[in-house]
């Protein structure tokens, strides 16, 4: 070995232990070896989790689309979900039922309550090992000769625990608010209008009064005079209300409401959370657009009307509608669904009540879910929507 070697032997040994050195000397800075191994595995999962991410996001709403549907689609979920309602309403006095957890087997009341009404159900009610506010019921169970109560008037806000989370917009507080952090704002908005096309669909004409900015295709009406109309029972404003709600009228409000509400914030990763609820209530609202549009004719009317004030069918979709459902497989019926593109939302129509062959005019504008981003949602190449309300006027 000549001594050139060996001098570039030495060079390079030098060079690297003065890097081992500085590297030890800048880890120790940091915060040591095990400070570093921390950070490095922190990077490296957030990294998996971002290559990641979409593919469970798109799995998380199909899996969701698929629940959802096939529970709305069916009456005997909402009607066991009425029922079990009315049930828990009569078991003592003081219990006051404001939502279901609507399975394919089970249904599970969220209740409150006054004082000790809150104790322990009798059979064959069981309440929840984690919450005693949720008391569960085997659907078999369900009597059809119940007692006689206030109906509820159900609205799906999403799924939890492989059912459906239903809330009672006529129990608690008059006013329900949709809010949530600036990243969720548009999430909020598109949930609050799957609500007012829920709600619209199920109640006769005349009894839903939809305020402008809820939709920007459907300018509405101020809120005031939304909230004012005779025979409302429902409105849906887009900002809260500067003065006190009318008596009998009930309001659904992106934003909080002044004085008592119940609140549904929603995270910006679509997850809604019912202030005061169990744990249980928190909800994921990703697939609740589309699946409220894939269902939405299908919906029961509420049961406290006539039927002859019953639409039917609740919420009938008008193909003349170009925002409408795009035709595309039924994920609810094992068709293998296209990737989505565009904004999914509430834009059907339903057709006002006519006794004679005439075609009735009306003149309520449809409230429509708008595009989601914040939902998340695969994307087709055409929009896809709900309408809950009657055509607007050509």
């Amino acid at each position: 070995m000549t001594s050139d070697t060996i001098t570039t032997l030495l060079g390079l040994v030098g060079v690297l232990v003065l890097v081992l050195a500085v590297t030890h000397w800048l880890v120790r800075r940091g915060g040591g070896w095990k400070a570093l191994r921390r950070r490095l595995g922190r990077e490296i999962s957030l990294t998996a989790k971002a290559f990641t991410g979409p593919v469970r996001t798109e799995l998380r709403y199909r899996r969701g689309l698929r629940l959802l549907v096939r529970l709305l689609r069916d009456p005997a979920v909402w009607a066991d979900a009425e029922r079990a309602t009315a049930l828990a309403a009569a078991v003592r006095p003081g219990v006051r039922p404001y939502g279901v957890l609507a399975g394919p087997e089970w249904m599970a009341v969220l209740v409150a309550a006054d004082g000790d009404a809150l104790r322990e159900p009798p059979e064959p009610w069981a309440a929840d090992e984690s919450d005693p506010r949720l008391w569960w019921i085997d659907r078999a169970d369900l009597r059809d000769d119940g007692p006689e109560s206030a109906v509820p008037l159900l609205v799906c806000v999403g799924h939890d625990m492989g059912n459906a989370v239903l809330l009672d917009v006529r129990s608690g507080p008059a006013a329900l608010s949709v809010y949530g952090p600036p990243r969720a704002a548009r999430s909020a908005r598109a949930v609050l209008q799957a609500l007012a096309a829920q709600l619209d669909a199920r109640l006769p004409q005349g009894r839903v009064a939809i305020a402008a900015g809820v939709h920007p295709r459907h300018p509405g009406m101020p809120a005031a005079a939304a909230v004012g109309q005779p025979g409302i029972e429902i409105a849906v404003c887009a900002d809260p209300l500067e003065r006190p709600l009318p008596s009998g009228v009930r309001l659904l409000s992106l934003g909080v409401a002044r004085g008592r509400t119940r609140l549904l914030e929603i995270a910006p990763d679509a997850v809604l959370t019912v202030h005061g609820a169990p744990a249980a209530a928190r909800v994921d609202v990703l697939p609740l657009s589309r699946a409220v549009a894939r269902t939405l004719a299908a919906l029961p009317p509420c049961p406290d009307l006539p039927h002859a004030e019953a639409v039917g069918p609740a919420g009938a979709v008008s193909p003349a509608d170009p925002d409408l459902l795009p035709d595309e497989p039924d994920l609810g019926t094992g068709g293998a669904a296209a990737p989505v593109a565009g904004p999914t939302g509430v834009s059907a129509t339903r057709p006002a009540p006519a006794p004679e062959p005439a075609a009735t005019p009306v003149s309520a504008p449809a409230a429509a879910v708008d595009s989601d981003d914040d939902f998340a949602e695969p994307s087709t190449s055409q929009t896809a929507g709900v309408s809950a309300s009657s055509p607007p006027a050509p």
